[in-house]
């Protein structure tokens, strides 16, 4: 439903003439503006100012002249005026005059907020001071509302002066954020400040003399745990030199961070507790460095015993693992030379063995073997050989194989062709 408009003239800032003295009191250059050092003898004991005197065109020239947004309403909430400076939170001045003043207000909670301190202003004509999201068609903006009540021709109106808050809020927002996520870093997290800030053009003597001198002023709940503290409040104001390693072995540490213009910078230390335990520490530094001058830095602590320890039995393992290599290189060095000694041995015996299997087929060469079917007479034994003649077995065998006869006797024979001789045996 659209909104009903309120039906209170507008003020015409063009009906009447201007008054140059009031005029040379206005600085636009200025992001706020004193009104009471303008209006000294118009404002009343209640703090509204009284503007019988002045003229419409005069107070409309005003309005104009304050370089921050500012509106005019009246005793029904209606926006009756609104200068050009509106155009700097995204607003026209022409859609705004005519509004009730809470309309531009995003919930219905900042609207009764803005509507309980009009309603306080035209009441009381004193000045109150809120905070609230205004929305003006798309945008969101925080903004800071100073009313204050004025009298203008027998009419009671409010002027609202607007201070456009959305850059330092979201700024607020992200710091606290940021000190959030700080506070819950598992490392000791500190921001020191110098008493002033250092040109880098200084000598290095100079600088690393108020660089130890520089006082923490923030950090996180872990930088104070390491510091024997439960809370950082109890370290604030303290020196780096007390609570960063700064004996003269990291002295050329920090040298060289003031040569490199104070980047991101990171060394170990060791100390020990009070009860003679080491405890070893990676300490980093990041300087904070606008237009040449060193205006301050971080520095972060975090606690690598335990990584140190782990490192430590690491290299202890490697070590002993060297150490085995070592001698399980030596015990495989005399295993080889043993297996080389005994291929050669071996080698050496398969040379013999293939010199006596040569002699072997050598002498099988030689050899000559019967084999086959033989054809020999069942009367007289004669063999009948391959042209088909028959000859006495011994002379065969002779030709045939290197095995030569020599004749004898056998004892039956003897005994049939030599009974007188050789009697038959029973």
């Amino acid at each position: 439903m659209e909104e009903k408009k309120p039906s209170t003239p507008a003020v015409n800032p063009h009906e009447y003439s201007a008054i140059p003295e009031l005029m040379n009191k206005i600085s636009v250059t200025t992001q706020t503006i004193d009104l009471d050092s303008i209006f000294t003898k118009d404002v009343t004991n209640s703090g509204s100012f009284d503007l019988r005197d002045v003229r419409k065109i005069t107070f409309g020239k005003l309005l104009e002249s304050i370089p921050i947004p500012t509106l005019l309403v009246d005793m029904s909430h209606a926006i009756v005026f609104a200068n050009e400076s509106v155009g700097k939170i995204g607003a026209d001045p022409a859609t705004l005059e005519g509004r009730w003043f809470s309309s531009i207000f995003s919930s219905s909670s900042e609207r009764q907020n803005a509507t309980a301190a009009l309603n306080h202003v035209l009441a009381d004509r004193k000045t109150n001071v809120f905070e609230g999201l205004i929305q003006l068609g798309t945008r969101m903006l925080w903004c800071r509302v100073s009313l204050r009540s004025l009298r203008f021709r027998k009419r009671r109106s409010v002027l609202a002066i607007i201070e456009d808050l959305t850059a330092e809020k979201k700024q607020l927002i992200i710091n606290q954020k940021y000190q959030q996520l700080v506070q819950v870093f598992p490392i000791g997290i500190a921001e020191f400040s110098l008493t002033r800030p250092i040109s880098v053009e200084r000598s290095e003597d100079d600088m690393l003399a108020m660089i130890a001198q520089a006082q923490l002023v923030s950090g996180n709940c872990e930088f104070a745990r390491m510091q024997g503290q439960s809370t950082i409040e109890a370290l604030k104001g303290s020196s780096l030199k007390s609570l960063f390693p700064f004996e003269v072995e990291h002295r050329a540490l920090f040298i060289t961070w003031i040569r490199r213009g104070f980047p991101i910078q990171s060394f170990e230390n060791r100390e020990l507790t009070s009860s003679q335990t080491p405890r070893f520490f990676e300490n980093t530094l990041v300087g904070n460095v606008k237009n040449d001058y060193l205006l301050g830095f971080w520095g972060m602590r975090q606690d690598i015993t335990n990584r140190k320890q782990t490192e430590e039995a690491l290299r202890a393992a490697r070590d002993r693992l060297e150490e085995k290599v070592k001698e399980r290189t030596a015990e495989l060095l005399r295993t080889n030379q043993h297996l080389v000694q005994e291929i050669t041995e071996r080698e050496k015996a398969e040379m013999e063995l293939a010199k006596l299997v040569g002699d072997l087929q050598e002498a099988l060469a030689k050899v000559k073997t019967l084999t086959g079917l033989l054809p020999i007479c069942a009367s007289c034994k004669k063999i009948r050989d391959d042209k088909g003649y028959w000859t006495q077995v011994e002379v065969y065998v002779r030709e045939h194989t290197d095995a030569n006869f020599t004749h004898s006797i056998c004892p039956e024979c003897a005994s049939k062709l030599y009974p007188d001789f050789y009697p038959p045996q029973s």
